[in-house]
């Protein structure tokens, strides 16, 4: 495992950076909310993974390059247009259905699941299978950004899900980490600290659902997820319930919650989320106990050497 005061050391760095970012862009006014927000949540990101001593190496070869240095700068790219270019609705729900397409093939490029590493028809996935499991990856995640999209909308809340996004994403990073795949989960740690903190200045700073920019957060997730079942072992249970965690933000606002007053569907929709998470983080970490104790009493040398 990595060392834990460095991964809390780059969680800080890019919560300070992002809100302190996000709060000098307020000075630009409300219509450059959106871009001042998608700034935050790069430089925030950058800070952490400064901190961690890691960066998108060129060429691409890893799918970790390709995460922070091509599928992350896109969404963040993406989202940030909206608040300060007009655009009609089609061409927002066109662009957010091919980035949602797009974010599977980008990770999973060259790996085994995808390419004839061993000869000809090799792949893990053969052709018709290939083609319906990432057409469900892109669905899914679109749906996902679609639906948190309208609580953002709904709620009015400029804190609510980009912070439910934030808590998601730092759980899913503690499970990918424990389950093989460490500099991976390691990776999303700054995007969750660069989402709260961006999240946290627009609260404070009396911002509103344009500040939400949730397309930033649950491609992040889907991205982490998805890279930790491909290349660690992220059972398929727990990375369909930390994708599906932060959608919970959504249920105060239906019937009968969504009665209440803003507070209090926020703070029930935060704890629906939270205790989601820790349930998936608490049963990966009793998996990899359990693995680790099997491993011992295998080979009962192993904690000598």
């Amino acid at each position: 495992m990595p060392d834990p005061i460095l991964m809390l050391e780059a969680l800080a760095a890019a919560l300070v950076a992002s809100a302190l970012v996000a709060a000098a862009g307020r000075l630009g006014g409300r219509r450059w909310a959106a871009a001042s927000q998608a700034a935050a949540i790069a430089l925030g990101v950058a800070a952490g993974l400064a901190v961690l001593k890691v960066h998108p190496r060129w060429p691409m070869r890893e799918d970790q390059d390709r995460f922070l240095g091509l599928v992350l700068p896109a969404v963040v790219l993406l989202e940030s247009l909206p608040g300060s270019v007009r655009f009609p609705g089609w061409a927002r729900i066109g662009a957010r259905l091919l980035a949602s397409a797009a974010v599977a093939p980008a990770l999973l490029f060259g790996s085994s699941y995808v390419a004839d590493l061993a000869g000809p028809g090799s792949a893990t996935w053969p052709p018709a299978q290939r083609c319906a499991i990432l057409a469900g990856l892109g669905a899914t995640l679109f749906a996902g950004w679609s639906l948190l999209n309208w609580t953002a909308r709904r709620s009015g809340s400029a804190f609510r899900v980009p912070f439910a996004l934030a808590g998601a994403t730092a759980g899913a990073s503690g499970c990918v980490m424990l389950s093989g795949y460490a500099t991976g989960g390691m990776n999303g740690l700054p995007i969750a600290g660069a989402l709260a903190g961006a999240a946290i200045a627009a609260a404070l700073l009396r911002g509103d659902d344009r500040d939400a920019l949730p397309g930033v957060g649950i491609v992040a997730l889907s991205g982490l997820l998805l890279s930790g079942y491909a290349f660690g072992e992220l059972r398929p249970d727990a990375a369909v319930a930390l994708f599906l965690a932060p959608l919970l933000c959504a249920v105060p606002e239906a019937p009968p919650l969504a009665g209440l007053k803003p507070w209090a569907r926020s703070a029930i929709a935060l704890a629906l989320v939270a205790t989601a998470t820790a349930a998936v983080v608490g049963l990966t970490l009793h998996r990899f106990q359990a693995a680790a104790a099997s491993k011992a009493t295998d080979d009962p040398y192993d904690a000598y050497r």
